[in-house]
């Protein structure tokens, strides 16, 4: 019926992820709360602290090496998330929220001499 456009597979998987940022009214927060599901570019979780699409949100997981797009896996994978989506649940006071994973920016710099 609808024709699947992710360019990665989701995985269903409720792994704990902590989360940092500032809410709608510019409150700095940090949560934890657990994934509805990942993919390598991205996460789907629920969050208590209402935010704005197109905020960015600290984000710590344990993500699975298979998930991971670095050379150099970690234990826990630090990265932005950029979020995408933000929508109200049947729970009051309960965000659910999709995050898009900020590509790292590695800067090489070297000497003039």
């Amino acid at each position: 019926m609808f024709e699947e456009r992710r360019r990665q597979k989701r995985v269903d998987v409720n792994i704990p992820i902590r989360v940092k940022g500032a809410d709608v009214w510019e409150n700095r927060f940090e949560e934890v709360t657990k994934s509805i599901n990942v993919s390598s570019e991205g996460a789907c979780f629920l969050l208590k602290h209402e935010i704005k699409s197109g905020s960015m949100l600290e984000l710590s997981l344990p993500l699975p090496r298979q998930l991971q797009k670095s050379v150099r896996p970690r234990t826990v994978y630090e990265t932005i998330g950029f979020v995408i989506r933000v929508e109200v649940t049947a729970k009051p006071e309960t965000f659910r929220v999709a995050v898009k994973f900020r590509a790292a920016n590695i800067k090489h710099y070297r000497s003039e001499s």
